[in-house]
């Protein structure tokens, strides 16, 4: 070996040493750096994904659940109804009184024609609406209102059940927002089967930003409920 490589191999053996014995040359460092921010970009990224699976599940369930309750309320009603009545284009709503009607235009409705009969009166009959509203997102309801948890029976006043849900036919109807985010449709009565009515449900979480973990949608199709009586 001649004396030019015999100092360059010296002088680089001396500088690995003193690498070493100081720590990382900087491109391991570089290489350390690059490496953890891979690492922790990656769990990041699983960090994220597993937190808008979870909310994705949570607006699901409770997107099942407002369904639930909304096909309960409206086969409530239905059932216990006499008649119905669908409109899906151009419909007219009263949501004043026979006497002083208030006309509203809506996109759809459903009206459902229930009889009761109060102490010491003759047969009467309630008229219940649902309906949405042009630009608005809600399911109203305009109706006599339900009694609530301390109401007691009072068939003269026209309270027909105890505790809540049962029609204070009694009170002015109100209107109040039947269940938010939600919209019916395909609502029809069956030629041959007059008394029941199919009809479809959607409910949103109400986010209009598509790309949001909270947007949201749920359609329950083809669904049915009967009334009492036969339609004709």
């Amino acid at each position: 070996m001649s004396s030019l490589n015999f100092r360059f191999a010296a002088r680089l053996q001396k500088k690995t040493s003193v690498l070493i014995a100081n720590g990382f040359s900087l491109v391991e460092l570089l290489l350390y750096s690059i490496i953890s921010l891979m690492l922790i970009g990656a769990a990041v990224s699983i960090a994220v994904s597993e937190t808008i699976s979870s909310i994705k599940t949570y607006e699901l369930v409770a997107l099942r659940n407002q369904i639930a309750s909304v096909t309960f309320l409206l086969e409530g009603e239905i059932g216990e109804g006499e008649s119905i009545t669908v409109c899906s284009v151009s419909c007219t709503v009263n949501i004043g009184t026979v006497g002083t009607p208030v006309n509203l235009s809506v996109p759809y409705s459903l009206f459902i024609s229930h009889p009761y009969a109060v102490t010491g009166a003759g047969r009467s009959t309630a008229t219940i609406s649902y309906y949405g509203k042009t630009n608005d997102s809600n399911l109203y309801r305009f109706g006599p209102p339900f009694t609530t948890a301390t109401t007691s029976v009072d068939p003269v006043s026209g309270k027909l059940g105890y505790g809540s849900g049962a029609l204070d036919t009694g009170a002015a109807s109100v209107e109040t927002v039947a269940s938010p985010n939600t919209s019916l449709s395909s609502m029809s009565i069956n030629e041959e089967e007059k008394h029941t009515l199919t009809y479809s449900i959607t409910i949103t979480s109400g986010t209009t930003d598509r790309s949001s973990a909270w947007a949201s949608t749920l359609s329950a199709t083809g669904l049915k409920v009967r009334t009492r009586v036969f339609l004709f």
